[in-house]
């Protein structure tokens, strides 16, 4: 009997403490009626959207964003917040799940999908951009003139895709479809299929087109295959099931005719894409 309860003790204690490693933040109710509050931000690191400048300073699409979303509270509603960046931002699935198991003001930034599939475990904001998703390789491989060639196109290549992303999807998808021997090799995450990507010339993946525009940056030898391009997705910040912020962030991307056609937010965007980057999500249909 005391051996059970000694063990009951244990994983009790050990409950607590993953609870304990969960983020927390002000609800927005509290926030508003004290006139101040605090936040919490995680993050996964992607090109573009969240990303360390050279000064090792965390800045990037959702930061600005989010800057901009903390000075609408503070001017329109009169409340002042505080802002806490929590995470390594190196993980994506660690980062959802921490932020799904959260509470109140925890916000997730980063390249995250809208899919109705999440919708039913966390929340969204409105989303704050329309994504490219690229099929890529490095330059020496032919290009690919349409899917059902990839077992000839891609016969030597290896996927390489995050596990827990929705590019780990569409590659599963493209092997069930289109080339039941797929080679697919797992990892971490998106970093690292990039890195695969950009020293590997055998490899093949799916990776946002932050990614790919980094590359081109890095004057990496890479290549982008249209015929494999999904578009039309939606990133959008996610936010615990039990959080009240998305009314008055919904009303803060509303205002004023909308932020997404405000001048400030293309100055974001050509910032941290370039005017490459800019246009090449304006191309999207």
């Amino acid at each position: 009997m005391k051996k059970i309860t000694v063990i009951f003790f244990f994983f009790l204690s050990l409950s607590y403490a993953l609870l304990a490693q969960n983020y927390s933040g002000n609800s927005w109710s509290e926030a508003k009626a004290q006139g101040k509050g605090s936040i919490t931000l995680a993050y996964v690191e992607t090109p573009g959207f969240v990303y360390k400048d050279a000064a090792d300073k965390t800045t990037g699409i959702c930061i600005d964003i989010m800057n901009d979303f903390v000075t609408y509270i503070k001017d329109e509603k009169k409340v002042l917040l505080d802002v806490k960046m929590v995470g390594d931002g190196t993980n994506f699935k660690g980062m959802y799940d921490k932020v799904k198991n959260s509470s109140n003001g925890v916000f997730g930034l980063g390249n995250i999908t809208i899919t109705e599939e999440r919708k039913k475990e966390i929340k969204f904001s409105p989303p704050f951009i329309t994504n490219f998703a690229i099929l890529i390789t490095q330059a020496g491989v032919p290009t690919l003139a349409k899917l059902e060639d990839l077992p000839t196109t891609f016969g030597k290549l290896t996927a390489y895709t995050a596990k827990g992303t929705l590019n780990e999807k569409r590659i599963n998808e493209l092997k069930k479809n289109y080339f039941p021997d797929m080679k697919i090799t797992l990892v971490a995450t998106s970093h690292d299929t990039f890195d695969k990507i950009t020293s590997d010339p055998n490899a093949f993946a799916y990776l946002d087109v932050a990614f790919y525009l980094e590359a081109i940056k890095q004057r990496k030898s890479v290549k982008r295959h249209p015929v494999g391009d999904k578009a039309a997705e939606q990133f959008g910040f996610i936010m615990p099931t039990n959080s009240d912020w998305y009314p008055v962030m919904d009303e803060f991307f509303k205002a004023k005719g909308g932020y997404m056609n405000s001048a400030q937010y293309k100055n974001i965007l050509t910032k941290h894409l370039g005017l490459t980057g800019l246009k090449l999500l304006q191309s999207i249909k």
